[in-house]
């Protein structure tokens, strides 16, 4: 991975980890100075710090809950647990029974509970949750913008629960939920799964949001010939947009993303070195 994109990883992780906190991300800029993977290894200990610190009396509720008819345990979290303690016990009840009780859960309130859970620790819930009830949670989650959430559960969802999840998606939350994916192998497997207009529809959201960090990060990880879409239709917008992009690539050092746009238009590095006045 270059300097560069390591930069751009970096900067997301210091997103994630301000989600983690409750923090404004501009509050941790300081620390995209580590490496990526630096970041992502203090956000784990973070993560397990907050999980294993009432470990047994979640282990004591859990094994109470599975004497509970599922529609009570629902209930009982709902209206007295709350999403945070919904979310510390998700990983502890057997599949079958938490899938149950999600299913007699508002969606709203699922999604309270997704933002505060560790995907890691329900992985075999969140793959058995029908994909209209994903559809559901990812509608309300993208109308609140947590992007950040978005981001730790793709990887741990089915073929269906993805395109329920990303017929909620627009535009602009497809881009921003991209830049923050937890596992970036995952992006050409979401890319694959949409229409070609949608590659327009992207570009369209990043001039309108001023997303070209996020855009051009996107090109590290698609397949040759998503990429090669994705570059086709950059280059087609006006001239305006093509120098905010140029403006992106020069303030933030991105050559390697340059050499990708390069390998489809051989004038880019005329129009960059007319940008820079050279």
């Amino acid at each position: 991975m270059s300097h560069a994109a390591d930069r751009l990883q970096a900067h997301a992780e210091t997103m994630k980890l301000a989600r983690l906190l409750g923090c404004e991300p501009q509050r941790l800029e300081y620390l995209e100075r580590l490496s990526p993977q630096d970041l992502r290894g203090l956000r784990d200990s973070i993560t397990e710090a907050l999980y294993d610190a009432h470990d047994g009396s979640f282990g004591r509720l859990a094994a109470a809950s599975r004497l509970l008819p599922s529609g009570l345990v629902a209930t009982i979290g709902h209206r007295a647990f709350g999403p945070l303690l919904s979310a510390r016990l998700a990983g502890l009840l057997e599949t079958d029974k938490a899938v149950e009780v999600a299913g007699k859960l508002p969606p709203a309130f699922l999604a309270d509970v997704a933002v505060e859970l560790d995907p890691r620790r329900a992985q075999d819930l969140i793959a058995n949750i029908a994909p209209a009830l994903i559809g559901q949670v990812t509608a309300e989650l993208v109308a609140r913008r947590e992007y950040v959430t978005m981001g730790r559960f793709v990887g741990h969802l089915g073929d269906e629960a993805i395109t329920a999840a990303l017929g909620t998606m627009d535009d602009e939350a497809l881009l921003r939920i991209g830049f923050v994916l937890e596992d970036k192998a995952q992006l050409s497997r979401l890319l694959g799964r949409l229409s070609h207009r949608r590659a327009e529809g992207i570009l369209a959201a990043a001039a309108r949001e001023g997303l070209w960090l996020e855009a051009l990060d996107l090109l590290n990880h698609l397949s040759e010939s998503q990429r090669a879409e994705m570059v086709a239709a950059t280059l087609a917008l006006d001239e305006a947009t093509l120098d905010a992009i140029l403006d992106t690539i020069i303030e933030h050092d991105l050559s390697d993303e340059l050499v990708l746009i390069a390998e489809y238009d051989d004038t880019i590095h005329e129009r960059l070195s007319r940008r820079q006045g050279v």
